[in-house]
């Protein structure tokens, strides 16, 4: 009776005002596996995983990738990098390509051809978070029903009704 009082923003409002409190538990447990996970410079880079509550009401998602000026580490050249994501995911082997003075990246050395490039290293996977998904339905099925009914009477305080 007392969700019939309310409007449809007021509800969509109540709703992810749950799913952001019940997320930001599970937001929590991404960032400690990410500390546990034994990656230098953890306590710097656990902003990276970031709460995305749907706009709409439609739930939320924990994230690495980065949007908008969130998700990303300044290096020591005070550029920005996805460094979380990369951590995550891990990244395959790179190498930097040098050009001959004649525009050759193949040169011929004892007989062999050899590529003539630098191997710049690769990143090995960390994946901190692949037990948070079960975790994370446990705390969802435990606290979505609480937390919404907090998020209610709140809303009806402010506007007198209890």
């Amino acid at each position: 009776m007392l969700l019939q009082c309310f409007n449809k923003r007021d509800l969509k409002a109540l709703l992810k005002e749950a799913y952001r409190k019940t997320g930001n538990e599970i937001l929590k447990i991404a960032r400690q596996r990410l500390m546990s996970s034994g990656i230098a410079h953890a306590s710097k880079l656990k902003k990276g995983i970031r709460l995305r509550v749907y706009p709409r009401g439609g739930g939320f998602m924990i994230t690495v990738k980065p949007h908008g000026k969130q998700g990303y580490h300044v290096n020591r050249f005070g550029l920005e990098k996805p460094v979380v994501m990369w951590a995550e995911e891990g990244t395959k082997e790179r190498m930097l390509r040098h050009l001959m003075s004649d525009g050759k990246r193949v040169v011929r050395i004892d007989g062999k051809y050899r590529t003539v490039c630098a191997f710049t290293g690769k990143m090995p996977a960390y994946h901190f978070l692949d037990g948070v998904y079960e975790q994370g339905v446990q705390i969802l099925n435990r606290d979505i029903p609480q937390n919404l009914e907090d998020s209610v009477m709140r809303k009806a305080g402010r506007l007198g009704w209890t």
